[in-house]
């Protein structure tokens, strides 16, 4: 999949930035930016899956009234990115 540069989730026009290593971290929300943060070293399905793990943060923190735990969501992420690659559906 090819990373979008702007995502519109939940109204929310969020810039993809995939331009900065991000130590410790293969990826952040930064809600008070509207910025999802891709660690550039990371390998191409990882950066696609880490996307994937990022839009449900940002989903569950616009329509959620509970916090989701951080496992979980990874879990959903890997799930959801593991069907879209093997069934090859782009979005």
């Amino acid at each position: 999949m090819k990373l979008p540069k702007k995502l519109k989730i939940g109204g929310h026009l969020y810039t993809v930035d995939t331009s900065k290593e991000l130590p410790g971290l293969d990826g952040e929300l930064v809600k008070k930016e509207n910025t999802i943060r891709i660690c550039k070293t990371l390998p191409k399905n990882q950066q696609d899956a880490t996307l994937i793990h990022e839009i449900l943060h940002a989903l569950n923190a616009v329509f959620n009234d509970k916090e989701i735990s951080h496992m979980v969501l990874d879990s959903i992420a890997e799930q959801l990115y593991q069907v879209l690659k093997d069934n090859k559906l782009k979005f």
